[in-house]
């Protein structure tokens, strides 16, 4: 999950889809994790630091398994890889009742008509449908099938049809559980982007702001 830069046709630089939801959207959930680590005693950067470690190394492992690159964990540490294989086992679970073709893995795209940018975990044909895929390794919440119909947008700016968002959950602790959220018909999937053109405006005004 590569955190590029994306430009528009003359050079200047747009925000991207995280950095929207970053500005427009509360993370409640962020929140009370913040204060599970301070109550532990874990100092809270280095504990964001870990977990998006093990959750990019989750995402090579499990994007591997459905048509992106082989995954290289030796660019990780030691605990990053660790947590992200648990991750990769749960995905492995789901994976294989599945079939995937693959169109669009970790690919750049950006909006030329609603200025923004974004790059899909992964958009193809699963079971036949197409679908985008946004794999996560915490907690699934309403704001990831916002992210997706944000990335549906750009897919459908480039020429291809998304007919589903699906979000897959592979946590990186034992006890955890595979789990999926989805959505389909054009109505249910439009609420989602409803829901994006109106995070892209609360972006804007902040920006305006300077909140």
């Amino acid at each position: 999950m590569p955190t590029g830069i994306y430009l528009d046709k003359r050079g200047h630089r747009l925000p991207s889809v995280t950095q929207v939801l970053g500005k427009a959207w509360s993370k409640p959930a962020l929140v009370a994790w913040a204060h599970r680590e301070g109550a532990a005693g874990r100092p809270l950067n280095k504990a964001r630091d870990d977990a998006a470690e093990a959750g990019t190394a989750a995402h090579e492992l499990i994007l591997a398994r459905i048509g992106g690159p082989p995954a290289d964990l030796t660019r990780y540490s030691k605990e990053a890889g660790s947590a992200a294989r648990i991750s990769d086992h749960h995905a492995q679970a789901w994976i294989e009742d599945h079939t995937f073709e693959p169109v669009v893995v970790e690919t750049a795209l950006v909006s030329t008509k609603m200025g923004y940018g974004g790059t899909p975990d992964w958009y193809g044909l699963l079971d036949g449908i197409p679908t985008v895929i946004d794999i996560k390794t915490g907690g699934l919440y309403a704001e990831h099938l916002v992210q997706a119909a944000a990335y549906r947008l750009l897919l459908i700016e480039a020429g291809h049809k998304v007919e589903r968002l699906l979000l897959l959950r592979a946590p990186r602790t034992l006890s955890g559980h595979p789990d999926t959220m989805q959505r389909s018909g054009e109505e249910e999937i439009h609420n989602y982007s409803r829901a994006w053109n109106a995070a892209i405006t609360m972006y804007e005004v902040r920006m305006i702001i300077g909140d």
